[in-house]
């Protein structure tokens, strides 16, 4: 992920001295260990919230690259809106499609449209 995404905090977190390289996506994350361009990957692969991250399950099984640690962070994820805007004007809600998951329950009841975006920090 970008500067200020949830997994650069979570691989900040496992290797606190680490230089983090983003990555478009998880599949460019696998192909940048595979190529030496990076010594390690940190992805998610179970959510407490929204379950298994299915893909990168998947990702693991079609890359020959093993599991050597675990991290565990706590997503606190915060609304945010352009100044002077009211809840009440909310139309939609732009984020990573985890953290939609995520925050279902509240987004439902602000009767909001989800907006799949890639990455938490980018949508903000």
């Amino acid at each position: 992920g970008v500067p200020g995404a949830y997994s650069e905090d979570a691989a900040l977190k496992a290797y606190p001295n680490c230089e983090t390289v983003p990555c478009d996506d998880y599949e460019a994350a696998f192909k940048a260990v595979e190529l030496w361009l990076v010594d390690k990957a940190v992805l998610p692969i179970e959510n407490s919230a929204d379950g298994s991250i299915h893909r990168n399950y998947d990702l693991l099984l079609q890359h020959k690259l093993n599991i050597v640690g675990e991290v565990q962070l706590r997503a606190n994820h915060c609304l945010l809106g352009l100044p002077g805007v009211t809840m009440e004007e909310l139309v939609s809600v732009v984020s990573h499609p985890q953290a939609l998951a995520q925050c279902r329950t509240v987004l439902n009841d602000l009767g909001v449209d989800k907006v799949r975006d890639q990455d938490t920090a980018v949508a903000a």
